[in-house]
């Protein structure tokens, strides 16, 4: 077996997976706009808000063949929501807080749990469905089919499939959009500019 490594923000992990990928998915100074977007976020601004829900709920669907996903929350709030994600691959839950447990599908496994950090991983094909809080939900891998309803800040970095497409997402309330290759930030539920894409620099060969 050889480790992956995912670097994200703060997080470092190392999941057991048969091939190395090393992963940057957090560009700080997109995130702390990411977080202060997410601070500024009203409850009129609410999706279809419940009596349970601790904040404003919005709802996004996303895809893509291959790619990666970061899930986090600003500061000590923690991210919620109902989420049903189908994948091949790893997905690494941190910090969930819920009476309704985490449940996994056949053809996943549980790679690794470490109840003192919070922290669970899955790995394989399959489906995982949660509702609750949690500080963080890491995702690397193929056939991503994803749903969350809910609230928090969501980074995607895709990558280019046979037929040159990175994945889409599209948020409750916004439009379509592709997850691209270096790295875009949205906030749940949405809000004035709620997408953050990549700042791509093209160095020409003169001056």
């Amino acid at each position: 077996m050889v480790s992956t490594v995912f670097t994200v923000g703060r997080f470092r992990y190392m999941p057991k997976i048969r091939h190395t990928y090393y992963i940057n998915v957090m560009n700080s100074k997109v995130f702390s706009f990411g977080c202060l977007a997410m601070l500024c976020i009203s409850p009129g601004l609410a999706q279809n808000p419940t009596s349970t829900a601790p904040g404003p709920v919005g709802e996004v669907v996303m895809k893509t063949n291959i790619g990666a996903f970061k899930i986090t929350s600003p500061g000590d709030v923690k991210a919620f929501g109902k989420i049903q994600i189908t994948f091949k691959g790893t997905l690494l839950i941190v910090g969930y807080d819920s009476s309704v447990p985490i449940v996994a599908s056949a053809g996943l496994n549980k790679e690794y749990e470490n109840k003192q950090r919070e922290r669970t991983e899955f790995f394989g094909q399959g489906t995982v469905t949660l509702d609750g809080k949690f500080r963080a939900i890491q995702f690397f891998g193929r056939n991503l089919d994803m749903k969350w309803v809910g609230n928090g800040i969501c980074r995607v970095y895709g990558e280019f499939d046979k037929n040159g497409d990175t994945g889409t997402f599209e948020v409750k309330g916004d439009q379509k959009r592709f997850w691209g290759s270096g790295g875009t930030t949205f906030t749940v539920p949405p809000r004035n500019n709620n997408v953050v894409a990549p700042k791509v620099k093209i160095k020409g060969s003169g001056g």
